[in-house]
């Protein structure tokens, strides 16, 4: 935990401390399936650095096509909101939905390092050398993530199970974050590009990539 602290705050803890939150502007591009063709997205975030929250809402393809994504986990409660206009194509709310949320905000270290600070309700817990486990005291739904670090103490890879909906079933689904392309931002050092992907049993499955335009601390 030491070393993951000196990596991800070279302006010092004190400086950090007093961050809030950060606001992220997002370009990237999101597939359903890993058959399904790749759409580009363009998305604001808020992520809370001092309770267990966060919202990501994006702009999907363009023109007519377009829909708004609404990803979320506020006030212990995840949701999914798929909107065109002011139609409302899909909610998902739920257990479920509550611990998938839940476990990718624990997976922000790398992209919200003022959380390690500032939140006090969350856990890291040694596993094995250089790997952490990541809880929320508060939560109810087992929710956890895996943290591995470099000889650096830079974070790696994200792992956990999660809760992935395929039709309208929820199968438990070994997922996967990275970030690479550190940047420093404010006294942080933050991931610039991250990915994120599902391991089926017919592969790897991508279905994320994200690229930050723009990062501010909020305090």
């Amino acid at each position: 935990m030491a070393a993951l602290k000196a990596y991800s705050f070279p302006g010092g803890e004190s400086a950090a401390r007093r961050i809030r939150g950060i606001r992220a502007v997002q370009r990237g591009e999101i597939r359903s399936s890993p058959e399904a063709r790749w759409n580009a997205f363009v998305a604001n975030e808020f992520v809370d650095a001092t309770t267990t929250a966060f919202r990501w809402k994006a702009r999907i393809g363009s023109g007519v096509l377009s829909v708004v994504v609404t990803d979320a986990y506020e006030s212990g409660h995840g949701r999914l909101v798929v909107s065109k206009g002011p139609l409302q194509l899909k909610k998902l709310t739920g257990p479920d939905v509550d611990k998938g949320e839940l476990q990718r905000y624990l997976g922000y270290v790398g992209y919200c390092p003022p959380m390690m600070l500032n939140n006090p309700s969350l856990e890291f817990a040694d596993v094995v050398d250089r790997t952490l486990k990541v809880r929320d005291r508060r939560d109810t739904t087992g929710a956890s993530v895996d943290l591995y670090l470099g000889e650096d103490g830079r974070p790696v890879l994200i792992r956990a199970v999660r809760p992935m909906t395929i039709g309208k079933r929820v199968v438990p689904t070994l997922w996967s974050a990275t970030g690479s392309d550190p940047h420093e931002w404010e006294g942080l050092r933050v991931w610039r590009h991250m990915e994120a992907a599902w391991h089926l049993p017919a592969g790897l499955f991508t279905y994320v990539r994200i690229d930050l335009t723009s990062f501010t601390a909020v305090r």
